[in-house]
């Protein structure tokens, strides 16, 4: 990592930097909402060593991968690509991305969420409870689960369960098609 991104993350108290040999262990104890790994950090094998035991930990965390710029692809299972050459701002802005659930995507998405018209969105979004309708209000926000559970009092795994009862009641599978229907749903109460 250059000095540029050292310098961006040392104010950020929400960052920390460890070395590749204890990644593991490190998020095993941090349970981070995301890790940052290098490519330039080492070899290959060392990287897929990681990947994997960040993928069998309970609390997964994403996983993203700084690349040169020419990189477009990459054999590790990762959550995220991020290009190594930009600006340590613009690398920290698409984490924050990343983290808050949102998601990008370049290519056609086949099996997308299917949108239901706006009344039928509402209906559907009188089915949640109280504390539900909160949540869902600060995931339109991009908010993650740790910041939901921070800002209600209230844990990130029961954040997640809340989260699941909001996509199973609104018949969607992601936190995005959730708040794509939240915000047609409330246009739709706005205009009727």
């Amino acid at each position: 990592m250059n000095i540029d991104f050292l310098q961006a993350i040392r104010p950020n108290r929400q960052i920390a930097l460890a070395p590749i040999s204890g990644m593991v262990e490190k998020a095993t104890r941090w349970q981070p909402d995301i890790v940052l790994l290098d490519a330039a950090t080492g070899p290959e094998a060392a990287l897929v060593s990681v990947v994997r035991g960040l993928r069998s930990l309970d609390q997964r965390p994403l996983i993203a991968l700084l690349v040169p710029q020419d990189t477009a692809r990459t054999t590790l299972e990762v959550d995220v690509l991020l290009a190594a050459d930009f600006h340590a701002k613009a690398i920290l802005d698409a984490l924050d991305v990343a983290a808050s659930g949102i998601i990008v995507a370049t290519t056609n998405v086949e099996h997308a969420d299917r949108i239901e018209p706006d009344h039928i969105a509402y209906r559907r979004l009188s089915l949640l409870t109280g504390r539900e309708k909160e949540i869902l209000v600060l995931i339109v926000d991009g908010l993650s689960n740790r910041e939901v559970g921070a800002r209600l009092f209230i844990s990130a795994d029961t954040v997640k369960e809340h989260v699941s009862r909001i996509l199973a009641k609104l018949q969607v599978s992601s936190r995005i098609a959730a708040a794509v229907v939240a915000v047609r749903a409330e246009s739709w109460r706005l205009s009727a």
